[in-house]
C-alpha cells in the first residue's frame, strides 16, 4: 500500500468517526482548511504515478506515438499523425489511425495496432502506396490486352491493411492479390459501344485468372482532352461519360453487381 493510499484511509476514517474527540480535532481547523486538505488528499488517492506508467512501445494511453514510432522503425522514414481512424479508444490492444508519410505527400496511410491471427501486431497499408505506380502500370497492361488504347488507375483501399509478408522486394502481383484495391479503366473516344459487355467479360476473365479481387469501374468518355488530362478516376465530369459500369465481385469472384449507367 502506498503512502497516498494510507493518507486516503486516514482522512476517510476521520470523516466517518462520530466521537467527540474527532469533532474537537476538526474544530481546530477552519472549514476552508479542511476542504483544502480533503482536495489534496483525495486527488492523491485518484492518481498513483506507478500505476499510470505505460510500457515503452505499448498501445495504451500513448498508442498513437507507439504506433507511429513502430512505422518509422519498420520503413525508415518519418510519419506524422493525421487523424484517428475509429474502431478503438487508443487503450489496451487496439489503436487505428491515419498518418502521413514523407514519401507520399497528400496520402493517408492506415495503421492499426491490434490482434491479427491471434497475435497482437502492428499492420498498415504503406506497401499499397509504395507499389501504386507499378500496380497501375500492371493493371493498365492487363486492360490494354482487351481494349487497346486505355488508361487504368489503381487506388488502395484506405482502410485495409497489407499482410506482413508483402515487402519492398515483393512482386506487384503479390500485392494485388493480397488486398481488394480499386481498379478503374478509362476509355477514349472511338470505342465500339456494341461490344462493351463482351469486352467487359474478357477483362473480368483476366482479372479472375490473375486472382485480383477488386472494386472495378469502367468509363467510356466522349472527350479525348479529358481522357489525356486525367490524373485519376476520381471525380470525372459525368457530362463527358458516354457509359460507365460498376462491377462488383465477392471473394470467390462471383459477380454480385453489374450495372451500366
Amino acid at each position: 500500500m502506498t503512502i497516498i493510499e494510507d493518507k486516503c484511509i486516514i482522512i476517510i476514517y476521520l470523516l466517518q468517526t462520530r466521537g467527540d474527540d474527532t469533532k474537537k480535532s476538526f474544530q481546530h481547523f477552519s472549514i476552508a482548511a479542511v476542504f483544502t486538505a480533503l482536495s489534496l488528499f483525495l486527488s492523491g488517492c485518484a492518481v498513483d504515478p506507478g500505476a499510470a506508467a505505460v510500457p515503452e512501445g505499448a498501445a495504451g494511453s500513448d498508442g498513437k506515438s507507439a504506433l507511429i514510432r513502430s512505422l518509422g522503425e519498420k520503413y525508415g522514414e518519418k510519419f506524422t499523425f493525421l487523424e484517428n481512424a475509429g474502431g478503438g479508444t487508443m487503450m489496451g490492444e487496439h489503436c487505428a489511425i491515419f498518418v502521413g508519410a514523407e514519401s507520399f505527400p497528400g496520402d493517408r496511410i492506415y495503421a492499426v495496432h491490434g490482434v491479427f491471427d491471434g497475435k497482437v501486431q502492428d499492420r498498415d497499408n504503406y506497401m499499397a502506396y509504395y507499389f501504386r505506380e507499378k500496380a497501375s502500370s500492371y493493371l493498365t497492361e492487363l486492360a490494354k490486352e482487351v481494349y487497346g488504347e486505355c488508361r487504368a488507375f489503381y487506388e488502395p483501399d484506405e482502410e485495409a491493411v497489407i499482410p506482413d509478408s508483402i515487402g519492398k522486394n515483393s512482386d506487384v502481383r503479390e500485392l494485388l492479390r493480397s488486398t481488394k484495391p480499386y481498379y478503374s479503366v478509362i476509355l477514349p473516344t472511338g470505342q465500339d459501344m456494341d461490344e462493351k459487355d463482351k469486352k467487359l467479360d474478357e477483362l473480368f476473365d483476366k482479372i479472375k485468372r490473375e486472382e485480383i479481387n477488386c472494386y472495378f469501374y469502367i468509363a467510356y468518355l466522349d472527350s479525348n482532352e479529358l481522357y489525356n488530362e486525367l490524373g485519376s478516376a476520381r471525380g470525372i465530369d459525368r457530362a463527358h461519360i458516354i457509359a460507365d459500369c460498376d462491377l462488383g465481385m465477392d471473394e470467390n469472384f462471383n459477380i454480385v453487381e453489374r450495372q451500366w449507367g
